[in-house]
């Protein structure tokens, strides 16, 4: 297994534990830290990672979770405005495209934050915005070496897997009713697709081959997008994938 793959199953079972831990009063900043820690133990190389989250005004990033970077570290940057040269992370959050710093020390992006960064060891910052699911910016995850190093291709993979992975954590905390709304629409919606799918497969024998071949894609996509909601919308022990079948929840 690629190292891509092992860490979006790490974090696949990890995101299976999110919805009972906020439930019991764990915070969104314990929460991402189990996120994160997963991440660094799991990288061969030494790395410390963050979150920031854009505050509501949209104009700064407060502290979201960051397990191993040094705390004055921390207390420094929270609240620090977004712009076309903050940092790695307030020029993700602002431009809406990550930003990989390979050397903090001579990026002119880190002019007003590397003596803040350089006395703790941090080198190297790559940092990506955190999307919700309708494309809004709703903070960074970034990524710190402490050695001068830029991001190769399984990583740049790796990065969007965990992205992928911190968003929904923080939508999940922010709308736990959106997310119980999922449970009980998707999984209905899905199976009606399922059943129209299988409805339309028994008159595939009236077709050409062409349209017969149509339909299995039909019925085989509809099967996938199951285990597709299966794999997100699941908690620990439920039967999800019969109450796709019968569209129960």
């Amino acid at each position: 297994m690629s190292f891509v793959a092992g860490l979006g199953h790490a974090l696949e079972l990890r995101q299976r534990d999110v919805v009972s831990e906020l439930r019991r009063g764990d915070s969104l900043e314990d929460v991402l830290n189990r996120h994160l820690l997963i991440v660094e133990e799991m990288c061969d190389d030494e790395i410390l990672t963050s979150v920031l989250l854009l505050s509501p005004d949209g104009k700064h990033l407060t502290h979201g979770a960051a397990p191993s970077l040094p705390q004055a570290y921390r207390e420094a940057i929270d609240g620090s405005e977004i712009g076309p040269a903050a940092g790695s992370c307030g020029t993700a959050a602002y431009s809406g495209i990550p930003v990989y710093v390979t050397d903090i020390a001579t990026d002119p992006r880190w002019a007003a934050y590397r003596e803040v960064a350089l006395p703790h060891g941090l080198r190297s910052c790559w940092s990506t915005p955190i999307r919700h699911a309708d494309g809004h910016v709703m903070g960074t995850f970034a990524i710190y070496h402490r050695t001068s190093c830029g991001p190769v291709k399984a990583e740049l993979a790796a990065i969007d897997v965990i992205a992928d992975n911190v968003a929904q954590a923080i939508t999940w905390a922010r709308d736990p009713d959106g997310r119980m709304q999922s449970f009980n629409v998707l999984p209905k919606q899905v199976a009606a697709l399922q059943a129209l799918a299988a409805a339309i497969s028994q008159q595939a024998s009236s077709l050409s081959a062409d349209g017969q071949e149509a339909i299995d894609g039909v019925v085989e996509a509809s099967r996938r997008l199951a285990e597709v909601v299966e794999r997100h919308l699941q908690e620990p022990g439920e039967p999800f994938v019969a109450s796709l079948r019968t569209g129960q929840k």
